[in-house]
């Protein structure tokens, strides 16, 4: 397995600035290097909640932490977290909604076009729906939405017309298939391969990315304590502009019709902007589209 470097790792460490003794929720752990840092600040008298939805990253941690007597790993989606599971509130939230390296690098996964695999994209195994069923089973205009909608790509329409062609002459199976499909169709520009937004897009919409992160937001106002630090790692755009608001809203006072406050906000920012990967972690080259931001519990 290729290692996988954790992303803005000083910076995420910086803004969520863990003490002896905290308690926090890693909620996409991945393969523990986020978490390894982290426990390392709260120490043992600390304690460590890692979550994952990917089996495999679940069986890694297990490996990985076998005998630490103050880490629980949990199988979920960060979206769909069982709060009850904590033995007191967080004192550090941390999602970092990207794909692993090992995700990655493996191409019976689906996640690149750079190595031949199967049209999966699915981060837990165990789901149904795979990028296969998507290309090879949802009409032209389904496929067209969900290219424009999570991959912002103009020429979606070109794309998904030309991918139900070549699915009549003969079923869609692998990613390079794929990859060449789009490429043959709108050709390529510049240094980003032509695949590159149409396989966000699958994957977005395969593991339900932004229904996920939706859900996170709407409950972590709740279950952080107070004085409590968010640190959320977005690769996107639409993550991010989701974040960004959604952090903005916890940080600004409610107002009645004149103006007036009427209830202090709950949350003060810890970036003001966001911690971008191709300025602060430029020696890895995944890191490049990161940006992280953070925000403290002050109500």
């Amino acid at each position: 397995m290729k290692k996988h470097i954790p992303v803005l790792l000083d910076n995420v460490l910086e803004v969520l600035a863990p003490r002896s003794g905290e308690v926090f929720a890693d909620l996409t752990a991945g393969y523990g290097g986020h978490s390894e840092a982290l426990l390392e600040r709260v120490g043992d008298t600390g304690f460590g909640y890692l979550f994952d939805r990917d089996p495999e990253a679940v069986e890694y941690l297990q490996t990985k932490f076998t005998g630490r007597s103050n880490v629980k790993i949990i199988k979920s989606d960060f979206g769909d977290i069982d709060w009850q599971v904590f033995s007191k509130k967080p004192d550090m939230i941390l999602a970092d909604i990207g794909v692993s390296s090992p995700q990655i690098d493996s191409p019976e996964r689906g996640f690149s076009f750079s190595s031949e695999g199967a049209l999966d994209m699915r981060m837990d195994a165990t789901s149904q729906l795979t990028a296969y069923d998507i290309v090879n089973g949802y009409t032209e205009k389904d496929i067209a939405d969900i290219l424009y909608k999570y991959g912002e790509e103009r020429q979606s329409r070109a794309i998904a017309s030309e991918i139900v062609k070549q699915r009549n002459i003969s079923e869609i199976k692998t990613t390079t298939q794929l990859a060449d499909i789009i490429s043959n169709r709108i050709g390529r520009h510049g240094k980003i391969n032509s695949a590159t937004k149409s396989f966000q897009a699958l994957r977005i919409a395969v593991n339900d990315e932004l229904g996920e992160l939706d859900r996170l937001l709407k409950v972590i106002p709740e279950e952080v304590s107070i004085g409590g630090r968010v640190a959320i790692i977005s690769f996107h755009s639409l993550e991010d502009r989701m974040v960004k608001r959604s952090f903005k809203s916890l940080c600004t006072p409610r107002r009645n019709e004149f103006g007036q406050i009427e209830t202090d906000p709950e949350f003060s920012p810890v970036t003001k902007k966001p911690i971008t990967g191709d300025k602060f972690d430029k020696s890895n080259p995944r890191a490049r589209s990161a940006k992280l931001r953070a925000v403290e519990k002050i109500n």
